[in-house]
């Protein structure tokens, strides 16, 4: 019965997690607009294609939110099993605090975080609101960064660097989330290479506040990666073909800082 608990528990923390994922901000957002995204440019109800196809305004709140209903759920899910002793009994099996070489704890414990957000990039691309169609996980991508190491930043700024260079939205969110995965690998085998001791790749995450490490989170971002890169195979094609569209509005800013001063 209680394998039938774990199990229930485990399924509704990922449901959870799509749910939230699959909200459709960018369609919202463009409906106080009176304009539907998934009508124009792309068609994607991305912030990207909101920012190009409503306002500027309108695809930074995309963004955000579209993050925020990743990392909050994930955030929850932690706070949940860490602070009810019930439910962590139940995901620990009645197993105790013992340390495996995927991690810390009792694997199913560390698995419930990553699988709500795993949740989400599935909801974020295939929205069970927009009849399973749906955004590039970016923004939500960016969630997983944030809420599993402050390193995350230096990731975003990888981001804007890639994107200022080249001016390709697309190239710069695939080379973020290919660094970022690489980046969780090497996380992991500090682990393992220093005798599974937490304290070295703890500290890289959230300073050992976090979830501790556990073989979870690098596959996690790697299946990430794949399907972000997978969503944005169109956009792979015109980049070969030299045909992908290419940002303005970098340069803008800075021309704009420069006339101001």
């Amino acid at each position: 019965m209680e394998i039938l608990y774990c199990v229930l528990l485990l399924a509704s923390f990922f449901i959870g997690g799509y749910i939230f994922g699959s909200i459709p901000f960018g369609v919202i957002i463009g409906h106080f607009y009176h304009k539907d995204p998934r009508k124009y440019g792309s068609k994607n109800p991305g912030g990207t294609n909101v920012g190009r196809t409503i306002s500027h305004t309108a695809g930074v709140l995309t963004i955000l939110f579209d993050a925020l209903k990743v990392l909050i759920p994930y955030l929850l899910v932690f706070l949940l099993v860490n602070l009810n002793e019930d439910v962590n009994n139940i995901l620990s099996l009645n197993c105790g605090d013992s340390w495996y070489w995927y991690g810390q704890g009792n694997s199913l414990v560390q698995l419930s975080y990553y699988l709500v957000a795993f949740g989400g990039f599935v909801g974020h691309s295939y929205s069970i609101f927009l009849k399973f169609k749906g955004g590039k996980i970016v923004s939500t991508y960016v969630a997983l960064m944030i809420g599993t190491s402050y390193l995350g930043i230096l990731f975003c700024v990888l981001f804007l660097i890639v994107l200022k260079i080249k001016k390709y939205v697309s190239l710069s969110s695939i080379s973020m989330s290919i660094a970022f995965m690489l980046f969780a690998w090497i996380i992991y085998i500090i682990y393992i290479a220093t005798g599974c001791n937490n304290e070295i790749a703890g500290y890289m995450m959230w300073f050992d506040f976090g979830p501790s490490i556990s073989i979870y989170f690098p596959i996690i971002a790697s299946f990430g990666t794949a399907l972000l890169i997978y969503k944005h195979k169109e956009n792979i094609k015109r980049l070969k073909a030299g045909t992908e569209s290419k940002v303005a509005w970098v340069d803008n800013l800075f021309k704009k800082k420069n006339k101001e001063n």
